[in-house]
């Protein structure tokens, strides 16, 4: 899986076809319930945030056969709730995350037998930029949270090899989901394709994949910890230490407080599968994980270039805690804090010093990872003061190691990539990612003279404080 935003996204041109897709006249969807992460990506949309979608695509080989591919497309959504619910905004005040309403935001659900499915025969483009211009300008069109859909099926076909595209608002996915839509939906379509399958497919997949609905219990308020709990305790410690502000990137990036600038993407190998493998190895003899070595390295590259000896920042987690959930599509994450103490400088310390750096990391991870059963809402609602956003992005470092995901042995033939909006920043945004290509990144940063200086610098560190972790 290739991670990529929009900005960098390089679509070959071809004959670009989209679907509509409508709630059915007279019918009443029925209450749906909102998550915590929902709630704030729609309560910022409804501030006049931007679109934030997420874009899976990956290739087929011949022309598309829009036949088979409208059935995989309406199968797809017709086994995963989640694809079938509506953001609304309600009157009133909130009802709480169980009642689908807060803050006048909700979820309503639509039966997927009941969709109307429309195609639409675009363009014939000739170049990678006309064709990303006009998928980008579907996907941000159609993307956007409230109302039906908030996603694009779309494709791309040419004569020897097509794309196919399925761009989701935030609210339906999250990265681990990009990978199960692309395994589903090859899947779906391939047992389609040249066999003359109809447009209008039976309700509900036809074929031998099991069926992965969304498990509506997933989607309620998670069950509250004690007051008492530890686990919150260590989240009010980690807050009040800041001053009840989030975490922000301690280096400079050249934007002034309260402004916002487009974004820069930049994608980077930190290390090659060699390298990778060697840092795994050498993490897992400290008793710590490929990614503790990763966020090791990390703080230390930033502490390299004058930060602090402590690098504070939040780790999105995912919450699919069975068999069933890794095939599920949705927005399954939360967010925990995390800190991890800087190592020794590049070169130096590579003995004992630095397995013990490893081995703290690890530490910190793992009981980081321990906070994801603290409701983010309860975190929020239980302080003493009130929360602090110093900027409207949090510095966050995601990490996925995609050879664990649905799909990841048949990636590479696919060409699947991951595809983000690109938006506006005024933080720095980290998504590392682990194949059998190695370790890389993809950074999200203000488009600034000076945050391009300090964040080529930092991945140039970071690659080089992994290398000798390998060496």
């Amino acid at each position: 899986m290739r991670v990529v935003s929009a900005d960098l996204w390089e679509p070959a041109p071809g004959r670009v076809v989209t679907w509509d897709v409508m709630p059915g006249a007279g019918r009443v969807p029925t209450p749906a319930p909102l998550t915590y992460n929902q709630r704030n990506h729609l309560l910022g949309a409804d501030a006049g945030e931007p679109s934030v979608w997420i874009t899976a695509a990956f290739d087929v080989d011949g022309p598309v056969d829009l036949g088979a591919l409208e059935s995989a497309f309406r199968d797809l959504v017709a086994r995963h709730a989640g694809l079938s619910v509506e953001a609304v905004r309600l009157p009133g005040g909130s009802s709480g995350v169980d009642g689908g309403a807060a803050g006048g935001v909700g979820l309503v659900r639509h039966e997927p037998g009941t969709l109307v499915w429309q195609r639409n025969d675009g363009p014939v483009t000739s170049t990678v930029e006309a064709t990303r211009a006009h998928l980008v300008a579907e996907l941000s069109r159609r993307c956007a949270p409230f109302g039906y859909p908030a996603f694009l099926p779309a494709a791309i076909s040419r004569p020897d090899r097509s794309t196919i595209v399925f761009g989701m608002d935030h609210l339906h996915t999250d990265a681990w989901s990009t990978t199960v839509v692309v395994d589903e939906l090859a899947a779906l379509y391939g047992a389609r394709a040249g066999a003359g399958v109809p447009a209008v497919s039976p309700d509900g997949p036809a074929d031998a994949l099991v069926v992965e609905a969304l498990n509506p219990a997933a989607a309620a308020r998670p069950e509250l910890v004690g007051a008492n709990d530890p686990r919150l305790a260590t989240w009010h410690g980690f807050l009040r230490d800041r001053g009840w502000a989030l975490p922000t990137f301690p280096l400079p990036l050249g934007v002034p407080d309260g402004e916002r600038v487009p974004q820069r993407t930049v994608l980077r190998s930190l290390a090659d599968a060699p390298t990778a493998d060697a840092v795994a190895a050498r993490a897992g003899a400290a008793g710590a994980s490929t990614s503790a070595a990763v966020l090791a390295s990390l703080a230390g590259a930033v502490a390299d270039l004058g930060g602090p000896a402590v690098l504070d920042t939040l780790l999105p987690v995912h919450t699919r805690a069975d068999a069933t959930a890794r095939r599920t599509i949705g927005w399954h994450t939360t967010t925990v804090p995390l800190r991890i103490e800087v190592g020794a400088p590049v070169g130096v310390g590579v003995g004992a010093a630095t397995d013990t750096t490893l081995a703290a990391a690890g530490k910190a991870l793992r009981a980081a990872r321990e906070l994801a059963a603290v409701p983010l809402e309860q975190v929020v609602e239980s302080l003493p003061r009130p929360l602090r956003f110093p900027r409207v992005d949090i510095f966050q470092v995601s990490y996925l190691d995609y050879r664990r995901l649905p799909g990841h042995l048949a990636a590479a033939g696919r060409r699947a990539h991951h595809v983000s909006a690109a938006t506006r920043a005024d933080d720095l945004q980290l998504w590392v990612s682990r194949t059998n290509e190695g370790v890389a990144v993809r950074a999200r940063m203000p488009r600034t003279d000076v945050a391009v200086e300090t964040v080529d610098a930092l991945l140039d560190r970071w690659a080089e404080r992994l290398t000798v972790l390998g060496g």
